[in-house]
């Protein structure tokens, strides 16, 4: 445990590291520590789920705050599912991180090293990014309830009016006590659970933005293998070619192809349902999310929250797509590289293994929900698609 905690903390890749140690899904943790941090989760998550549950039970009869109460219940439910996913899948994400390391740490090319490097470094600023944006917005969230309190209750003063209405919180609850008398308390707590509700979501996108990149550094290094497969440098540093170096090379690369598909193959697997269900989830919140926007399109204070809401929620779900496109794209190129490479020089063995790669290259590798949809840029088209189709059906009833 000793050396890879100490490699990721040395590597591009201590974001990650950084990130599960907090959350307590790191894969080498003592399982009494483990188990702490999951008690802790469930203390904090789980109290917050169920209040926010029967908030929404509260309101059953009143169709407009059941829809205002949706967003967030879904939203606490895509986290809890996705960490219930994230626990059953740690021995998987062990294995992830192992072959991250020992790919790392083996021998291959100064060339190679570097396109692996400038992937790294890209992701970790990407995941640094990635995370001040969420969490920035999970804050502005809470922020700007906390102001429609304050905005509210100067209101109240003025007119000598009161309500049930719920004001200031982040989403509709029900702690059984008198909400005005124990505000505090109760906004606190509310605006925890919304922190680590995103801190968590941050944590499992941040991993899978990672790896990502790490399989388009494993494919953008098999493409220089091979477009290079008939040129190396010797002692004196001068380009020969030699047959049986080339054919080294093409068993090099048809090892590295075969390892970096079987990477994307266990990534799918940890992330195939909750993604599902996290995809699936989000075209009913994104429906509602645009029926609050324009139905509250003239009071400034009611249209904050959905408005902030909606716009990380629509950022959220770009990104994820956005990192399916991007296996696509890379494997597709790999192909291109085979086919562009010198292959009419070299020798027939390594011809053979070549059209092997080629074969395998030609229909890319692809990340999907649910073993079903494929995450792409199409898959966000037809998510906005169906959301605005929901929406309009929405505001005619």
């Amino acid at each position: 445990m000793g050396d890879i905690e100490q490699f990721f903390q040395d590597s591009h890749y201590n974001i990650i590291r950084v990130l599960l140690n907090i959350s307590g899904l790191w894969p080498f943790h003592t399982r009494n520590r483990r188990y702490a941090t999951y008690l802790a989760m469930i203390l904090i998550l789980g109290s917050g789920f169920i209040f926010e549950m029967l908030g929404t039970i509260e309101v059953r009869h009143d169709s407009f705050e059941v829809i205002d109460a949706l967003p967030l219940l879904f939203f606490a439910i895509v986290t809890v599912s996705r960490t219930f996913c994230a626990v059953y899948t740690l021995p998987k994400m062990k294995i992830l991180l192992i072959k991250m390391q020992e790919h790392c740490l083996s021998p291959k090319s100064d060339e190679e090293t570097k396109i692996q490097n400038s992937h790294a470094q890209y992701g970790r600023k990407l995941g640094y990014a990635y995370t001040g944006f969420l969490l920035g917005h999970s804050v502005l969230y809470i922020l700007s309830t906390a102001l429609t309190r304050l905005f509210y209750t100067k209101s109240k003063e003025d007119d000598g009016t009161s309500d049930n209405v719920q004001i200031g919180l982040p989403h509709r609850v029900n702690y059984m006590v008198d909400l005005d008398k124990y505000y505090v308390p109760i906004f606190i707590h509310c605006a925890i659970c919304d922190f680590s509700f995103t801190f968590l979501l941050v944590v499992f996108d941040v991993l899978y933005l990672t790896v990502v990149e790490y399989c388009c550094g494993l494919f953008a290094a098999l493409r220089y293998r091979l477009e290079t497969a008939l040129v190396f440098k010797n002692d004196r540093l001068t380009m020969t070619t030699t047959n049986d170096q080339c054919y080294a090379n093409i068993v090099y690369s048809v090892r590295r192809h075969t390892e970096t598909m079987q990477f994307v193959a266990i990534m799918e697997s940890i992330y195939s349902l909750p993604l599902f269900i996290h995809i699936g989830l989000t075209v009913l919140i994104l429906s509602v999310l645009g029926y609050q926007v324009i139905s509250n399109t003239e009071d400034i204070s009611a249209i904050l929250k959905p408005i902030a809401y909606l716009n990380g929620l629509l950022i959220n779900v770009f990104f994820e797509n956005w990192q399916g496109q991007k296996i696509i794209d890379s494997s597709e190129k790999v192909f291109e590289s085979a086919y562009n490479s010198e292959w009419y020089s070299m020798p027939i063995a390594a011809r053979k293994l070549l059209i092997m790669i080629m074969m395998r290259s030609e229909r890319p590798s692809v990340l999907r929900m649910g073993k079903i949809v494929i995450l792409s840029f199409v898959t966000f088209n037809a998510v906005l698609r169906t959301s605005s189709s929901y929406f309009m059906l929405l505001r005619s009833l």
